[in-house]
């Protein structure tokens, strides 16, 4: 049943927190009809692709990279294993974090940071190393994803991006996982189906657990 389907992606607004807290990333909502002037109300949305729940394809940080047109990846149901961190909060998301962990039938591997939705940008979050991310993009996974707005952080060359996307191991940044438990879970991914760009908005849920 949908209405058992737990929403891990986060609610558009323009008071929502955004990477850096970057203007150019902040989304506009402006109305654009009214019942005064047109007896209808009408919005439109200036939404950058990469603020709020999104993924990230090659051309994000690969020149000449495949982009969303390349894809038919969604909608889909995937196995993904919950790495919940909150425990024992770290600066960094390490090789020896993520080197034992049991990726036999996972399809993505999800990093939960924090209790609750992050009430602004915290310049100083857990950015998984290159290291890391090198380890995981042995493993045939189709997403590697993070509760914080970025995966990575302070990487001159992006080089956790470069490793996943160069593997086509897609990235979701900006989860709201605080609900959700570790261990492994099914979900469920939707796009908009935006062509010919580095990355969407995405909608997750989370499935019932059996």
């Amino acid at each position: 049943m949908l209405n058992d389907w737990a929403p891990v992606s986060l609610p558009i607004s323009e008071e929502m927190v955004v990477y850096k807290d970057q203007d150019e990333k902040r989304p506009a909502i402006e109305t654009t009809r009214t019942f005064a002037s047109h007896g209808m109300h009408e919005s439109s949305l200036h939404l950058p692709l990469h603020t709020g729940t999104h993924v990230d394809y090659p051309l994000h940080a690969l020149e000449g990279g495949k982009c969303s047109s390349d894809y038919r990846r969604f909608p889909l149901t995937f196995l993904a294993l919950v790495v919940d961190l909150t425990p024992a909060p770290h600066t960094t998301i390490a090789l020896d974090q993520v080197r034992d962990l049991a990726l036999e039938g996972v399809e993505a591997v999800l990093f939960k940071t924090m209790v609750e939705p992050a009430a602004s940008f915290d310049p100083q979050f857990p950015g998984l190393t290159s290291e890391a991310a090198a380890w995981l993009a042995r493993s045939p996974l189709l997403f590697v994803g993070t509760d914080q707005l970025g995966l990575e952080r302070g990487q001159p060359g992006h080089p956790t991006h470069v490793q996943l996307l160069e593997r086509d191991i897609l990235i979701i940044e900006g989860l709201e996982l605080s609900r959700i438990s570790g261990g492994r879970r099914r979900f469920a991914a939707f796009t908009p189906g935006i062509r010919g760009v580095e990355a969407e908005p995405v909608l997750v849920y989370a499935l019932p657990e059996i």
